[in-house]
């Protein structure tokens, strides 16, 4: 069951945040972006972005976790 829920709220945390991380990321990199003509760094930043929201998505519901354990003893 805590499984299901970690997995419930990471995908919360990234379905909001992961759109407007990218919109901010690919707006101050519009240079590179545009002057890549394989878009290969557009994905490159992409993968490098999900993963990193996702990696902070993670400590912020183990703190978050943590502090409802401490609380319910």
């Amino acid at each position: 069951m805590a499984i299901i829920f970690t997995v419930v709220c990471l995908g919360v945390w990234l379905g909001m945040t992961l759109p407007i991380l990218l919109s901010l990321v690919f707006g101050l990199l519009k240079p590179i972006v545009t002057a890549d003509n394989t878009r290969i760094s557009m994905i490159i930043i992409a993968i490098l972005i999900a993963i990193l929201d996702g990696y902070i998505g993670l400590k912020i519901f183990n703190n978050i976790q943590f502090w409802l354990e401490k609380r319910k003893r």
